[in-house]
């Protein structure tokens, strides 16, 4: 899959995720668009065997930065076996709150608030 390719619905990822290849997993994993039923796939994904697949799925979960992501980030960040998902976990978390302070602020990337 080409990065820069069309991104993937739920059908397509869930047809990559059965993959025997972490890199396919994952690579999809990376290409998904926000459409019901991706969130819950996210999350299943994070029971992969590989930390690569587990680390995609974190990242694709902070771009979605709903409420259940969110939850679920917090227990990755301190549950997930391998060091390099959790740091992932952690960082997302950040970058989640991160953009929700800009919205409640009424700010955006390089502007200071207005009072």
């Amino acid at each position: 899959m080409d990065p820069a390719g069309p991104s993937l619905g739920l059908a397509e990822l869930r047809a990559a995720l059965a993959s025997s290849d972490p890199a396919v997993r994952a690579r999809a994993i990376a290409k998904v668009r926000t459409e019901p039923g991706i969130q819950e796939a996210l999350i299943e994904a994070l029971r992969d065997a590989s930390a690569d697949v587990r680390r995609a799925a974190v990242r694709a979960l902070a771009r979605l930065q709903g409420p259940m992501a969110a939850r679920v980030l917090v227990q990755i960040s301190t549950e997930d076996l391998a060091v390099s998902v959790r740091a992932e976990a952690v960082a997302a978390l950040g970058r989640i709150m991160e953009a929700r302070s800009k919205v409640q602020s009424g700010t955006s990337e390089g502007q200071a608030p207005t009072e």
